[in-house]
């Protein structure tokens, strides 16, 4: 955040739209220090007015317009430009790219988009030129803060995990640093006694190269090392601001991400760690008092520039019945939500032991939650849930089949045989209805059916032309060879002709 106002000058041929553009540009922290036609007149203005930004509009003739800004970009003086026009084809926006702006607004535009796009672009060509001043020409880690404008909202438990969970997901340098000076616990939740802390760093870097940081690092079985608060309040007063920034900037030339634990409050220790992050994470919670500082903190960090792309709010401790719902957050904060933590048991658990539920408990409900977010960070694909294949369920199954007991034998009780018929006995296969057979006729009267199965089966076998094996007898003598004569009665009744 700049205590000065950036200093702008405005680029038309137009006066008329030269005066609506200062008129918008009426903020405290943004000045109109001149205004200019197109061509050699702007350089000379910016020059001589010192200037931090330009405006141009890019208006027909382009051309015209695009040498302008030509002009101002490339040279050994040069200032960052911001393209304003009514054109919003692809084509003109291309041009005025390669021409060297860094933003291109099509108008009409509010005054408080235009001021945004002043306070960002001046930021980052701020941190530019101080990179180039300090000789830096090697690479930059991300820097990655976490911030949150209420104790006590599980701010330090995200950092620490989210630093844990970068350093095993991606396997690079991580390091987490705990600005919170006086009563920082990043080294009690990560179960480590650092020897060196942020109060000997920063007093170290103004002896020494930058590129020794690293010896004041307190390592972690994760590969995340930390550089730990220091264990005295009081300690916390002898460092500043600018000491804070020479530590963070010089953790950042030799590793890939620096993940900034900061306190509750916005000052002279949390600024740098909020203006030289890439990203900022600012926690909340739905609870009514910590949404209510969320709106403040959201609004000041818009008018200080912060673009959507860098500010992203995280709800902590999320849950279904909470005082206040995901929409409403949403809605009241107008912001959209990065990500949401949820409320889980593992994360106290693994508070207690000292170890972060990101390694405790990466499969818990908050771990994975914590981990993607880290995997999002790093521009890591989303994990996807394993699932069983059908050869691995089929060899589960069968694996599951070898280990049950076998089913043991039960005796059967002794079934009663079932009665066979008589036509079944006599391998008869059509059906005869008994009744409907008259009765014999011995002697011209009709006699009874036999009684015994024998006398029935010879009489059976006999009506319906059957020859059976056995011979038939009676009291014991064969009587194949007696020529039996049988008379049926001629009426249904069986009486005797």
């Amino acid at each position: 955040m700049s205590i000065n106002p950036i200093k702008v000058l405005v680029v038309d041929d137009n006066e008329k739209a030269r005066d609506r553009l200062i008129e918008q540009l009426r903020f405290e922290d943004v000045e109109v220090v001149g205004e200019s036609t197109l061509g050699a007149a702007a350089f000379t203005w910016a020059e001589h007015l010192n200037v931090d930004l330009v405006v141009v509009a890019v208006e027909e003739p382009v051309a015209r317009a695009l040498r302008t800004v030509e002009t101002l970009t490339v040279g050994s003086r040069t200032w960052p430009v911001i393209g304003l026009s009514t054109r919003s084809d692809r084509e003109t926006m291309r041009k005025a790219m390669l021409a060297g702006v860094r933003d291109f607004l099509v108008s009409p535009v509010s005054g408080e988009d235009l001021r945004r796009a002043i306070v960002s672009i001046h930021t980052t060509e701020q941190a530019r030129r101080r990179a180039a001043e300090g000789g830096d020409t090697g690479r930059v880690g991300t820097i990655v803060t976490v911030f949150g404008v209420k104790g006590g909202i599980g701010k330090s438990t995200l950092a620490t995990n989210v630093a844990v969970g970068l350093a095993q997901e991606t396997k690079q340098h991580v390091v987490l640093v705990d600005l919170d000076l006086q009563f920082g616990d990043d080294a009690v939740m990560l179960d480590i006694v650092p020897t060196l802390t942020i109060a000997d760093a920063a007093q170290g870097l103004e002896r020494m190269d930058p590129q020794l940081i690293s010896g004041f690092l307190a390592e972690h079985p994760s590969r995340l090392k930390l550089l730990a608060a220091p264990p005295d309040p009081d300690a916390a007063e002898s460092i500043t601001g600018e000491q804070v920034t020479r530590v963070l900037e010089a953790l950042a030339a030799t590793n890939d991400y620096v993940v900034v634990d900061t306190g509750a409050a916005i000052d002279e220790i949390s600024m740098p760690a909020l203006d030289l992050a890439t990203m900022v994470v600012l926690a909340v919670v739905p609870e009514v008092t910590c949404i209510r500082r969320t709106k403040a903190a959201l609004t000041l960090m818009q008018e200080w520039g912060y673009s959507r792309d860098k500010l992203k709010l995280v709800v902590n401790r999320s849950r279904r019945r909470a005082e206040v719902s995901i929409k409403e957050i949403e809605h009241v904060l107008d912001y959209p939500i990065h990500a949401e933590i949820p409320e889980d048991r593992a994360v106290q658990r693994a508070i207690s032991l000292g170890t972060p539920v990101a390694m405790s408990g990466p499969k818990t409900k908050s771990g994975r939650a914590i981990i993607e977010m880290g995997r999002a960070m790093a521009g890591m694909p989303k994990q996807t849930r394993r699932s069983w294949s059908l050869p691995t369920r089929q060899k589960r199954e069968r694996s599951l089949e070898r280990w049950q007991p076998a089913p043991v034998a039960r005796e059967q009780p002794a079934m009663a045989a079932e009665p066979v018929s008589l036509a079944e006995a006599l391998g008869v296969h059509q059906e005869i209805n008994p009744a409907s057979v008259p009765p014999p006729v011995e002697n011209g009267a009709a006699v009874a059916r036999p009684v015994s199965l024998e006398k029935e089966r010879d009489y059976w076998g006999n009506l319906l032309g059957l020859s059976s094996a056995k011979p038939a007898t009676a009291h014991g003598h064969d009587l194949s060879g007696v020529d039996h004569q049988v008379e049926f009665a001629s009426n249904g009744h069986g009486a005797a002709d």
